[in-house]
């Protein structure tokens, strides 16, 4: 187990412990799909604005406000053929986002992220150095990088203050995904809300466009109430050269993470 793994599994343990019990209001759910970035847009706006307040950007500790990662500034050294760093976006870039993947589901744990090339470096964009249908299967929300695990279609984000140890939850939390094809069964595009005593308290699917973009955020409206972890299912294969996407294929890519500002996990409510 790692560093940040310990250190937030114990912190959930006592926060489940001495949290008081209060009754959780249902949280709220915004989805949407569309042909391309600018159908999308008012969607995603919507999402950003029920957060409430500006973009935090890079480090600092807010109060209110939120994170976004549009993997559009990661450095050519951190994007294919290599890898990103599993904490990137907490020590590189602080925003208090840390990433794993399941090794149940083929993923090597830490460090097993790719962040699509830029056309001006030269090497193939969208994924297409892994498939190369997969540059005309996905597009992008935010020009022109993409996201993925590699031999894991499920991603598992924890939250800290950002650039600290400190663990954190979020009070919502949205992805865009590239060609969702499946709505039903265990091919959906979903996030999972983890509490803070390790239960998925909520979890929503995306809707499916082939070859579009689509987008699901959960939000919780009351103070103290979010999700200290995020499971995020992309899709229902990985995304491998011999995975075209099609017929009992369904691979899915993802693009802007959004999130609510990352606050110290000793806040957060536990649920009855």
């Amino acid at each position: 187990m790692s560093k940040y793994a310990r250190i937030l599994r114990t912190s959930l343990l006592l926060s489940a412990l001495a949290a008081p019990c209060t009754v959780l209001a249902a949280p709220l759910v915004t989805s949407g799909s569309g042909v391309d970035a600018a159908a999308l847009q008012s969607t995603v706006d919507a999402f950003r604005t029920a957060l409430g307040g500006a973009n935090n950007g890079v480090g600092g500790t807010f109060t209110s406000g939120r994170r976004e990662i549009n993997w559009d500034g990661v450095p050519d050294s951190f994007s294919s053929p290599n890898f990103l760093p599993a904490n990137f976006f907490n020590a590189n870039s602080p925003r208090g986002a840390v990433f794993s993947t399941t090794f149940e589901d083929g993923g090597t744990g830490f460090n097993s992220f790719i962040v699509s090339a830029k056309a001006s470096t030269g090497l193939p964009v969208r994924f297409a150095e892994i498939n190369p249908t997969y540059a005309t299967s996905f597009q992008t929300f935010s020009a022109e990088r993409l996201f993925t695990a590699r031999n894991s279609h499920v991603i598992e984000v924890q939250f800290y203050v950002p650039g600290t140890n400190t663990p954190a939850f979020v009070s919502g939390f949205g992805v865009v995904f590239a060609d969702v094809d499946s709505s039903s069964g265990i091919g959906r595009s979903v996030i999972r809300c983890v509490d803070a005593a390790g239960a998925i308290s909520v979890a929503a699917s995306a809707p499916v466009l082939d070859g579009g973009l689509s987008f699901v955020g959960i939000r919780f409206d009351q103070t103290g109430e979010g999700c200290a972890r995020v499971i995020i299912i992309q899709g229902k294969d990985s995304l491998l050269p011999a995975n075209s996407d099609g017929g009992a294929i369904d691979v899915v890519a993802m693009d802007d993470f959004i999130y609510g500002e990352p606050q110290p996990i000793f806040n957060l409510v536990a649920t009855p």
